[in-house]
């Protein structure tokens, strides 16, 4: 196939034509299955995702290119709410959860693709997934929200407020359950689909819990490795150790923006691909 817009189509299984300026630059219609998590990250070639503590690490890790940048906001566009772990909240303090803070200059292409999807004008709303209910004040997602900011701990589902009153006196150091994660973002998307931008340690709930998976990766021409001393390193999955080949990928798509290479997985709730 020829390339369209910022990315080269390599294979593509969806059959969906475009709705709109940006699916046409995608090549297909940006679609995500009510019945499974989108999760999406970028990745060395060796799977590094992070390179530690106070860290833009999609910029770090991807180099930031236009198409893995573009295609994150086309996520954002058309996820009816979007989940992060609290960790991946304190690494980037400076970051709204909005399209817009990843392609100002697509703002127009990005409500036209909301639309397109059927989703409300507003952004998403972001639901943050912290064990002991508290939040990073210094954060811009916090102190100054672009969009309505839920927390989900053990004890369950709070308006940010209330979390931010909770702040230095956790409640509970109890994980969350991926069934807890799941439920809860679906409340809040009232029906659209759920987006997680991580990080691995949530990603690693989702899959350890047998949560079906609509994975984007975005593989990134570097290699990071990691020493005895860098266990800060994240790789793709972190937190739990999945018995072999019990989660495992049905590809659904491959693009290419010069040497990055943009993947799409199916990944179903039993591992059979």
């Amino acid at each position: 196939m020829q390339p369209s817009g910022l990315f080269e189509v390599l294979a593509e299984i969806e059959t969906s034509p475009p709705r709109c300026v940006l699916e046409e630059e995608y090549g297909a219609a940006l679609r995500l299955d009510s019945d499974r998590v989108a999760v999406n990250f970028v990745s060395t070639i060796d799977g590094i995702v992070s390179f530690g503590k106070d860290t833009d690490d999609s910029r770090a890790v991807g180099g930031g290119i236009a198409a893995d940048r573009t295609l994150m906001a086309m996520l954002r566009s058309v996820a009816g709410v979007i989940v992060v772990g609290v960790g991946t909240l304190r690494a980037t303090t400076n970051h709204q959860w909005t399209p817009r803070a990843l392609a100002p200059e697509r703002a127009a292409d990005m409500d036209a693709l909301r639309a397109a999807a059927g989703l409300p004008a507003d952004p998403a709303p972001l639901l943050v997934v912290s064990g002991s209910n508290v939040l990073p004040r210094d954060a811009e997602a916090v102190g100054r929200p672009a969009v309505p900011l839920h927390v989900l701990s053990a004890d369950g589902v709070l308006p940010a407020a209330e979390a931010l009153a909770r702040t230095g006196a956790p409640t509970s150091a109890a994980p969350v359950s991926a069934a807890a994660v799941v439920e809860a973002a679906r409340q809040l998307s009232e029906g659209g689909p759920v987006l997680c931008e991580g990080g691995p340690h949530l990603f690693g709930t989702l899959l350890d819990g047998r949560v079906p998976i609509d994975l984007f990766l975005t593989v990134a021409p570097q290699l990071a490795g990691r020493s005895n001393h860098s266990a800060e390193r994240r790789s793709l999955v972190e937190g739990v150790a999945l018995p072999s080949f019990t989660r495992r990928g049905t590809l659904r798509s491959v693009r290419r923006a010069d040497n990055h290479l943009l993947l799409r997985y199916r990944i179903d709730a039993a591992g059979n691909a």
